[in-house]
């Protein structure tokens, strides 16, 4: 081997020895912790009684039936808006109905019993219930009283719905609802309070 090799691999082994030596000495603190969270949801929970609304097959026009609902939070979360989703179902009987739809002759009345006065809060037949989802929080059916804060339904807390059906008489023959069947479901739906930052 000539000189300057050997040199030249002399200068380079003993400028990574020095690297090494440089790098195994050169040292930092460092350290690790793990940070464990645990998150609870709240929950939301609304229940109704009774939950089967009532046996209309039995009315006959003129008729009118009122029936309590006591609505529950039963969650941790609040409840400012309860939305009402209605599906109703004919069974035309006879076939003779025509242009006649017993969803247009059902009359629903919401009422409010305050200091021993009853209000109408909501009057609809069932056909035009049917279409809408009112917020019943938003109308002062729910929780709430007349002329004070519509706050909803608390965590824990209940509300009476009173509810007033009626069949409604044109004051002319209405045979063609005879032998008719009407299938009501109502579904309670319950939204949460907005979020807020913590």
């Amino acid at each position: 081997m000539n000189i300057k090799k050997t040199l030249g691999l002399g200068v380079i082994s003993a400028a990574l020895g020095l690297t090494m030596i440089g790098g195994g000495t050169f040292a930092y603190f460092s350290s690790t912790d793990t940070s464990n969270a645990s998150f609870n949801n709240g929950t939301l929970l609304l229940n109704t009684d009774p939950s089967v609304l009532l046996d209309l097959s039995k009315l006959k026009p003129g008729d009118t039936v009122k029936r309590d609902f006591l609505l529950k939070n039963d969650g941790t979360l609040n409840i400012p808006k309860v939305l009402l989703k209605t599906a109703a179902t004919v069974t035309d009987a006879n076939g003779d109905n025509g242009n006649h739809n017993l969803k247009d002759d059902i009359i629903i009345t919401f009422l409010k019993n305050q200091d021993k006065a009853t209000t109408e809060l909501l009057v609809i037949s069932l056909a035009d219930l049917e279409k809408q989802s009112p917020d019943l929080v938003a109308r002062g059916i729910l929780g709430g009283f007349l002329g004070g804060e519509k706050s909803g339904l608390k965590a824990g807390d209940k509300d009476t719905m009173t509810v007033q059906f009626a069949f409604k008489d044109t004051l002319t023959p209405q045979n063609y609802y005879q032998g008719d069947k009407l299938q009501l479901n109502w579904s309670f739906l319950a939204n949460q309070e907005a979020g807020v930052a913590k």
